[in-house]
């Protein structure tokens, strides 16, 4: 969806309200674009402001990521206005409407990001915005996505020649690095680290015993095994060791901010060219995802020109 609702574009300074716009939109109900026929102010855009920004905090995401995003809107907040007007108007020339169902879900899952309803409700309030304001964001992000799935994705189409055609002109993309097979035991410090070091001594000493790694780990580790992995993985006190290990062999007990490792390598795999089979997916993702872009950015292209636009001076 972030791709699909342009979600988008919003400069955050001291609020995300103080806008600062050219001074002959000076006026807060100015006239700043026409599209058809409905007038856009400065107001509609100030709005459209304030409800994506409250929309992308309350899906918690990161004040970094959302900064960001909203740089972006200094230059394209009215282009971005401009084409979810579009795409809704092609919503409403379809019939479509979004069910109760569908947004009370959306919101169900936002409301899950926060400790409880009150957290949520002051997340909104300290923004500026209600839940009104939230819920009609909602639906035209729904409205949206469900347009450009109906108008552009499903019209995509990847021939499985492509993705085969992408793999013989592009093999090197796929080198894979040197991997290392890890059987691990970790002792987490649940219990305290003085009783997870005594446990991952006891483990250890068993193993030195004879005693099978794997069935040593059943009884003593807290987590999975590690499995298949390669250099720059793992923190670096545990690359560190397990580089060096040869096949079969033992590590120390190694010990990290959360708890205690034992690790026994089981062999290396060499340097390779991933085979098709294993990329295909990757592949077929990275086609589909650039036919997307290529086809939404003429899709909006044909509705743009086949709309009456006049943004105004500024």
């Amino acid at each position: 969806m972030k791709i699909v609702c342009r979600m988008i574009h919003v400069m955050m300074l001291l609020s995300f309200l103080c806008v600062a716009v050219p001074s002959s939109w000076a006026v807060v109900d100015a006239i700043i674009a026409i599209v058809n026929d409905e007038l856009i102010t400065l107001k509609d855009l100030k709005d459209y402001l304030r409800n994506t920004f409250v929309s992308l905090n309350a899906e918690g995401m990161p004040e970094r990521k959302i900064r960001a995003i909203m740089a972006d809107l200094e230059k394209d907040g009215i282009r971005s206005l401009i084409e979810d007007k579009l795409i809704l108007s092609r919503a409403n020339e379809m019939g479509l409407e979004v069910s109760e169902k569908a947004i009370a879900g959306r919101l169900a899952k936002i409301k899950e990001k926060y400790p409880s309803e009150e957290e949520f409700l002051k997340g909104l309030i300290d923004n500026g915005a209600s839940v009104t304001d939230l819920r009609n964001k909602i639906t035209e992000q729904l409205k949206i996505k469900y347009v450009v799935e109906h108008e552009v994705r499903s019209k995509i189409y990847v021939n499985p020649q492509e993705v085969t055609n992408y793999y013989e002109q592009n093999r090197q993309q796929f080198k894979r690095k040197e991997r290392i097979n890890l059987d691990s035991i970790f002792i987490s410090l649940v219990e305290g680290k003085k009783r997870a070091r005594e446990k991952a001594q006891q483990a250890y000493d068993l193993i030195e015993s004879g005693k099978d790694f794997l069935e040593v780990a059943r009884v003593y580790s807290d987590a999975p095994s590690i499995g298949v992995i390669e250099k720059g993985q793992l923190i670096l006190e545990i690359e560190r060791v397990i580089f060096g290990l040869k096949d079969s062999q033992l590590s120390e007990i190694i010990e990290v901010d959360a708890g205690f490792y034992i690790l026994k390598l089981r062999g290396r795999i060499a340097s390779q060219i991933a085979g098709l089979l294993e990329v295909k997916k990757e592949i077929y993702d990275y086609i589909y995802e650039e036919k997307f872009k290529r086809n939404l950015t003429r899709w909006l292209a044909q509705l743009k020109a086949e709309a009456f636009i006049d943004i105004k001076e500024q």
